[in-house]
Order: structure tokens, then C-alpha cells, then sequence
């Protein structure tokens, strides 16, 4: 998988653990070598880092803090949510 368009497509499963190994293992090996996707990797990391920090701190049941995230994603845009 060297397409780019595909890396990107499954980056959110991927930093998710949710793909296969054999698919998770191309996309680490293309994310080495991409100077275009390791970018939107590493905001996409830190995003998920932010977002597991924010959770954990303010100790709230989990549906609740998802909803708390998709109220402030819909003001920032209906598209976020």
C-alpha cells in the first residue's frame, strides 16, 4: 500500500489499533518513507494524545465527554461531528 490517498484514508483505524497487522505493518512502513503523510500522522497522533488527556482529566463518564466533543466539533462545524 504506497498510495497515499489510501495511508490517509485509514489513519484514524490505524492510530485506533483497528486494522490487521499485515495492514497496520504497510502503513507504518509507508509512513517512514512519506514526507507527504507523516505530517497528517503526527497531527492526527497528537490530536488522539490530546483528546485521551482531556478525557482522563476531567474524569467524566465516557458518553458523556463524547457528546461534550461532538457539541464542541459542531460549533467549530457541522462537518466535524
Amino acid at each position: 500500500m504506497s498510495d497515499c490517498r489510501e495511508v490517509l484514508e485509514q489513519l484514524w483505524e490505524f492510530l485506533d489499533g483497528e486494522l490487521p497487522e499485515s495492514e497496520a505493518a504497510e502503513i507504518r512502513e509507508h509512513l517512514s518513507d512519506c514526507a507527504h503523510c507523516n505530517p497528517q500522522y503526527e497531527f492526527q497522533l497528537g490530536l488522539l494524545d490530546a483528546l485521551v488527556k482531556a478525557y482522563a482529566a476531567h474524569e467524566v463518564p465516557r458518553p458523556e465527554f463524547v457528546q461534550r466533543l461532538k457539541s464542541a466539533l459542531g460549533a467549530i462545524g457541522p462537518d466535524l461531528t
